[in-house]
């Protein structure tokens, strides 16, 4: 490493990082005034459809992160902060979605019926709680939504990815369909969200956000390795036998995103602000990750056996200051690569 130009780096890293806190600092006030209140209102009702894991994931993952971590990133991108009705329309897009999961993973819904709530929302209320709470969301982020038959197209392209995904609970998928079902699903993810957005696509955005998203999705399969072994869904990580070879897919996906979020129209401070971002909160926990999980080859003859391993070898815990310093030396590593 250049130490010459270290405390710049290191200067980046803390500028980066103190953006995203600030970020997710915001989003959880947002969520405590305008989201809680719903959740509570849902819990006097709920039927039983609903439960901790679900507001869990409204409130510290998918509501939270869409806005504070996907949204900012692509608001620092376009050079211009992020409205109050983006913020609302990216957090009921956020809320939704792990209730859209549960469609498919909990409660296996019938495709003619999970068409009619994505293409006539405004004629449905839904018969359980978690329906009726989805519509709630789902309504109110076309109402805030810049293009809302944009938003309804993209959910529907979504829908096309989760309902190709259940293939990977079929163990007979190779890695290159693995990998096709894995970027496709997390593109067309990160364009449902953005396409709630104010500003318009520049040339070629769609597909380098495609990309980007495409390696979010990545990302969730390399820190979800425990929980997809034990529910037998087949991905890149709990495929493979050698962790190196799916570090290094991973770092050519992160290559060709970063490569075509360069080559966009946008100002180059801007973008490069944008892959710092996604560098920190993603990439960087990635490799960190991929370590841990690494060191696990050693116990079971030099291959990766998921199966083979507990809980706690699996789960890379990321509020451990330990991984949180890694993450630092991995983004600033990068950055000292590239310069």
């Amino acid at each position: 490493m250049n130490k010459t130009w270290l405390p710049k780096r290191a200067f980046t890293a803390g500028q980066t990082i103190y953006s995203l806190l600030q970020s997710v600092k915001k989003q959880h006030r947002f969520i405590a005034k305008h989201i809680s209140p719903i959740l509570e209102e849902a819990k006097k009702t709920n039927d039983g459809s609903l439960d901790a894991s679900d507001f869990k994931k409204i409130t510290h993952y998918y509501g939270l992160a869409v806005p504070a971590i996907l949204g900012d990133s692509i608001c620092v991108l376009r050079g211009y902060s992020m409205s109050e009705k983006e913020r609302s329309a990216l957090t009921y897009q956020g809320a939704m979605t792990g209730l859209f999961d549960d469609f498919f993973d909990k409660f296996e819904m019938p495709e003619d019926k999970l068409k009619v709530f994505m293409e006539r929302p405004n004629e449905i209320k839904g018969n359980t709680s978690a329906e009726k709470l989805f519509m709630i969301f789902y309504k109110k982020a076309l109402e805030k939504s810049q293009d809302s038959s944009l938003v309804s197209h993209y959910l529907n392209e979504v829908y096309k990815a989760q309902v190709e995904s259940k293939k990977q609970s079929g163990h007979y998928l190779t890695t290159e369909e693995i990998l096709d079902i894995t970027l496709k699903k997390g593109g067309v993810s990160v364009l449902f969200y953005r396409a709630s957005m104010s500003h318009p696509f520049l040339p070629g955005e769609e597909k380098a956000l495609l990309e980007m998203g495409g390696l979010m999705q990545f990302g969730n399969d390399i820190f979800d390795v425990y929980k997809d072994q034990k529910n037998e869904i087949d991905t890149l990580v709990t495929t493979t036998k050698k962790i190196r070879e799916t570090r290094i897919q991973f770092s050519n996906q992160m290559e060709k995103s970063f490569e075509m979020a360069v080559n966009l129209n946008y100002k180059l401070n801007d973008k490069k602000k944008y892959l710092n971002l996604i560098l920190m909160s993603l990439c960087s926990r990635c490799f960190v990750c991929f370590d841990q999980l690494a060191k696990n080859e050693l116990l079971t003859d030099s291959l990766f056996s998921p199966s083979q391993y507990t809980r706690e070898q699996l789960v890379c815990d990321m509020d451990k200051l330990q991984n949180k310093w890694r993450t630092i030396k991995y983004f600033i590593k990068y950055l000292d690569k590239k310069n």
